[in-house]
């Protein structure tokens, strides 16, 4: 099974290990809810499906701590830039970081985990 891959323009990275178990990957819908002062519940879809991927990792070295660091600090500037995602069977998405700073820690001296949070755009 094939790692993780990020591209955007020239720029691609593989990470060095695949995610960690158990995997989710939940599709969800749009539905704004809200309640009225007198307690009835009121709920509009706005017709927006949207798949999020949560890709958590354990004992990542250094060097995709550092990789994944400056494609999302410098390359897609956080959620700002659209790329491609290819996952563990080799579909390609194209997503959204939605990630503002790097979520992967230090666990251990040059070993690192965390979940990259990534929304597949309609």
């Amino acid at each position: 099974m094939p790692n993780i891959v990020f591209t955007k323009g020239a720029v691609t990275f593989t990470f060095s290990k695949g995610r960690s178990f158990p995997l989710y990957d939940p599709g969800q819908i749009n539905v704004v809810t809200d309640l009225s002062d007198g307690g009835q519940m009121y709920a509009y879809d706005k017709g927006i499906q949207e798949k999020l991927f949560n890709l958590a990792f354990e004992g990542l070295s250094q060097a995709d701590f550092d990789n994944y660091d400056d494609f999302l600090l410098n390359t897609i500037v956080g959620p700002l830039s659209t790329f491609t995602y290819t996952d563990e069977d080799s579909v390609t998405h194209t997503v959204r970081d939605l990630d503002t700073k790097n979520p992967l820690k230090a666990t251990s001296h040059e070993s690192y985990a965390g979940t990259i949070q990534l929304r597949e755009e309609i």
